[in-house]
């Protein structure tokens, strides 16, 4: 009798044992559209010929702890060609990772692409020459950028763009 019932215990058990179902899991990619997108994004700031049709009208802008819009960061580009020379933004490493799975309590399915860098520039009021380490994040929603935050020092640049606000 105690067989009898540790083989149906036993057998209630394997077939009520679920599969494991599969479940959409975080992917991370660097040579993606959107990793790509924002490699020529920054190619276009460095050459002075900021590209900004990838970026919503709407989109929230961060750097380090101050806020702009669309327009205010497109138009970096030709205040920083007027500031400085010998401006360089290369790639670094890009990657762009969707936020799915169970395991990404905040993700909800968000894409962002980061960037780790380093700027450099020369400033065309003091001659100096600065690199800065930086890091951006950009949140995708339909195959627009949304949101973007820089972190970098900003102690060199803040210092170069009084002297040239200064010389206007």
């Amino acid at each position: 009798m105690n067989k009898i019932a540790l083989t149906l215990i036993f057998s209630l058990i394997l077939t009520n044992c679920k599969q494991p179902s599969s479940k959409t899991i975080t992917t991370v990619t660097n040579q993606d559209q959107k990793s790509i997108a924002v490699s020529k994004l920054m190619k276009g700031y460095v050459d002075n010929n900021f590209d900004g049709t990838i970026i919503s009208e709407d989109c929230i802008v961060r750097f380090n702890n101050i806020k702009l819009g669309k327009e205010d960061f497109v138009g970096l580009a030709p205040l920083h060609h007027s500031m400085f020379d010998n401006i360089t933004f290369p790639d670094g490493w890009i990657e762009t990772t969707n936020y799915l799975g169970e395991n990404w309590k905040e993700g909800n399915g968000e894409t962002w692409t980061g960037q780790w860098t380093k700027w450099t520039a020369t400033s065309k009021i003091s001659g100096e020459t600065q690199t800065n380490r930086s890091h951006f994040n950009y949140k995708w929603e339909n195959n627009m950028i949304v949101e973007i935050n820089a972190l970098f020092s900003d102690i060199w640049y803040e210092k170069e763009l009084n002297a040239f606000m200064e010389k206007k």
